[in-house]
């Protein structure tokens, strides 16, 4: 009989850090980072995703810390979609934090979760010519990295040809969860949100937001 992953003893913590890709190319960058910096952090802190709202490391660097580890693929999809049509790199490190409740997150916080997420992060950078991987894991678990990074290089490789007028529809039907009230707040007919949803992937956007969330419930506490 195949048994489950065991689930590691000590307390885990998901620090995540994001870099926005070509933000000295984006006009009025600080304006547009604060606007959606602003609404990310007030959607995940009322949720209580994350522990603390978002702080800025860099020009175009910002991080947080996770309140639950299984709570990232839905974190990942909100940065994708709030930030969109600006890039992320996203940068994922699992492990032991110092000082997770006292904020601001980058001056009081740190620990391997946070060397981890940084390591993740240079991982991107260091391979540009991986048209498509926006998303790297570091957790000091070899398999669960395995797993994880190769879901979401996949994953990555649909969002970037997502369109924004998919992104919409995506959203709506995110806030609806019915394709019939999405058709009627974007005013369009069901088949076209239909063809939307499709085209924009959002069914195996879906399914790898569930089936991670299994996976990391099954490795970290």
């Amino acid at each position: 009989m195949k048994t489950e992953p065991k689930k590691t003893e000590r307390k885990d913590y998901v620090v995540i850090t994001c870099d926005i890709m070509g933000s000295r190319q984006i006009e009025g960058f600080q304006h547009k980072r604060d606007e959606k910096l602003r609404r990310v952090s007030e959607l995940h802190v009322g949720s209580k995703l994350i522990l603390s709202e978002y702080a800025i490391t860099a020009w175009d660097e910002f991080e947080a810390i996770l309140s639950k580890p299984v709570h990232l693929p839905a974190v990942i999809l909100d940065l994708r979609r709030q930030f969109h049509p600006l890039e992320l790199w996203i940068g994922i490190g699992i492990g032991k934090v110092t000082g997770p409740y006292r904020k601001p997150v980058n001056k009081f916080a740190g620990g391997e979760a946070f060397e981890r997420a940084r390591e993740a992060v240079n991982n991107l950078k260091a391979k540009p010519s991986k048209i498509g991987v926006l998303t790297s894991f570091v957790s000091g678990i070899e398999m669960f990295d395995l797993i994880a990074n190769t879901v979401y290089h996949l994953h990555d490789t649909l969002l970037r040809s997502v369109s924004t007028k998919q992104w919409e529809t995506i959203n709506a039907q995110i806030t609806a969860n019915r394709q019939d009230l999405t058709a009627k707040r974007l005013r369009l007919n069901e088949s076209t949100v239909s063809r939307n949803l499709r085209r924009g992937f959002w069914w195996q956007i879906k399914e790898t937001q569930q089936t991670m969330e299994r996976v990391i419930g099954s490795y970290f506490a």
